[in-house]
């Protein structure tokens, strides 16, 4: 969930549209190379006869353990000083993400919800305040979660869940679809989070009410989806958002409703964006211009100079 927090981070303190779609393709390559060393460490430690280790017997899925097979690869199958180094660089990287959580947590609340929402008038030093409460309060939170009777990683893997179902939409819309609103984002984000809470999900005990094909239950008797409903929850989000944002645009463009219902101002955004791009093109057409008759210019030089010199 760090990284992802990191990710859209990236992404939304990018210049431009340009510079945030290129950081997208170059991050989705870069994931797929280091997902290698994962998928080497999880296939070395299914196919190890731990029984000869000191590990020994059941192996970490039987146990249940599969959560923390890294350390306990690192530990069990190499040597001692690659253990240490290898479990010291697992700790650092997680207190270099709990520190990016805190203080985008705090960033977020401080920035969007209290200087935009509750008080908008704060000063740079109350701000800063708001900003270490803020810390101390998530970090807090943080830490009270990891005296919850579940695993701090169920909690981390319903993050990236619903940030893959909720969130990953509306980034993709933003940088792609330029017709989306907020109106449409609002219907997304409410279709999404409905669809994903009414799919269930067993890590937490919240029982399906969505049935999708091939639900049913799996070895411990838990009623599981085993169809790929969260790629389709994201894919109707994603559709959701595209299809509003232009029915909006069309009802609010054509006077079918009017302008003081158009909470999210979409029509004068579109009229000053329309002019934005009338203004760059003029621009660009002048620059054409400017460059055609200095070309032409120049050329007209170089030709008197030609002639001149022929007379001479």
């Amino acid at each position: 969930m760090c990284i992802l927090c990191a990710f859209y981070q990236r992404i939304l303190s990018s210049s431009s549209y340009s510079q945030a779609q290129l950081t997208c393709f170059t991050s989705a390559g870069f994931c797929l190379v280091l997902g290698i060393p994962s998928v080497l460490i999880g296939a070395v430690a299914a196919s190890t006869d731990w029984n000869s280790t000191t590990y020994g017997l059941p192996t970490p899925y039987e146990r249940d353990e599969e959560g923390s097979i890294l350390p306990i690869a690192l530990l069990f199958l190499t040597p001692t000083y690659v253990s240490v180094i290898g479990i010291g660089a697992v700790a650092a990287a997680v207190m270099s993400s709990m520190d990016s959580a805190l203080l985008s947590s705090a960033s977020l609340f401080s920035s969007n919800i209290y200087k935009n929402i509750i008080r908008k008038q704060a000063s740079d030093y109350e701000m800063q305040w708001v900003i270490r409460i803020s810390v101390v309060v998530v970090g807090l939170a943080g830490t009270g979660l990891t005296f919850l009777d579940s695993s701090v990683l169920v909690f981390w893997l319903v993050g990236v869940d619903m940030s893959y179902t909720i969130m990953f939409p509306q980034l993709v819309c933003v940088l792609f679809f330029k017709v989306s609103n907020g109106y449409g984002v609002c219907v997304g984000y409410i279709l999404g989070f409905v669809m994903r809470v009414l799919s269930g999900e067993p890590l937490i005990g919240l029982p399906p009410a969505i049935r999708f094909p091939g639900c049913r239950l799996d070895k411990e008797g838990k009623l599981t989806q085993f169809f790929p409903f969260r790629t389709t929850i994201m894919l109707l989000s994603l559709v959701s958002i595209v299809f509003f944002s232009w029915l909006a645009s069309v009802i609010f463009s054509k006077g079918l409703l009017s302008d003081k219902w158009d909470v999210f101002d979409i029509k004068r955004r579109a009229a000053q964006t329309a002019r934005a791009s009338d203004v760059k093109m003029s621009d660009t057409d002048e620059g054409g211009s400017a460059a055609k008759k200095k070309k032409k210019s120049i050329t007209r030089s170089e030709t008197f100079t030609c002639d001149k010199r022929s007379i001479l």
